[in-house]
């Protein structure tokens, strides 16, 4: 079985996050995506925007696109707040589960470039293939920044952010060329992002597309 790890805040999941999965599940022959909402993300000490559970639940609905993919406690939060870091998660990975080697990791361009500042680097590297994805003109990047690890580019390039959901839902704007329906739904059930239920109706309705 090819497995690789697809970590990150996800607050919210979003359409560009899933096309990547499939992107690097088609190119490089995955079996099983692990989709692994942070817990406690080591880089971002404030607190999310939505709980870790609303999180996870957007990443298994958007899980369903796809029976490659699918959501992951691995990064559940632990106690006391610990933060949650990667080269743990891997590790508990190579301990639990069964994988051909090498065990992938997908991961966007500009967090690939930061990868020297995570904690236990060099273990990091030493431990996964890093598929990356970026632009269609990033595949130079992904070479220069590789250094001695073994890192492949994805061509992906969805313009979805999470910062841009956010923002809209807190404005009331349309979600639904951001994220898969069923999250867009979600997001305006719970309120997330702002307690906003003013017109909620006409907003659902314009986001799931009737």
């Amino acid at each position: 079985m090819r497995l690789a790890l697809f970590g990150g805040t996800f607050d919210p999941i979003h359409s560009g996050h899933i096309q990547a999965g499939l992107a690097a599940a088609s190119e490089h022959s995955l079996d099983r995506i692990l989709v692994i909402p942070c817990g406690h993300p080591p880089h971002k000490p404030e607190s999310c925007g939505a709980s870790y559970e609303q999180r996870y639940k957007m990443v298994q609905l958007a899980c369903e696109a796809d029976s490659r993919l699918e959501a992951s406690r691995l990064e559940e939060p632990f106690l006391g707040n610990e933060p949650n870091y990667t080269i743990d998660t891997i590790r508990r990975v190579q301990s639990t589960l069964e994988f051909d080697q090498p065990l992938r990791f997908i991961i966007g361009i500009d967090a690939f470039a930061e990868i020297d500042h995570w904690r236990r680097a060099a273990e990091v590297r030493a431990a996964v293939e890093f598929l990356v994805v970026g632009r269609p003109d990033s595949a130079a990047d992904v070479s220069a920044n590789a250094g001695t690890c073994n890192a492949k580019h994805v061509d992906c390039a969805h313009p979805a952010s999470s910062q841009e959901i956010r923002h809209r839902a807190k404005i009331g704007g349309t979600l639904a060329d951001l994220a898969p329906p069923s999250v867009c739904a979600f997001v305006w059930e719970h309120g997330l992002y702002r307690n906003w239920r003013a017109r909620k109706g006409t907003v659902l309705r314009t986001t799931m597309g009737a």
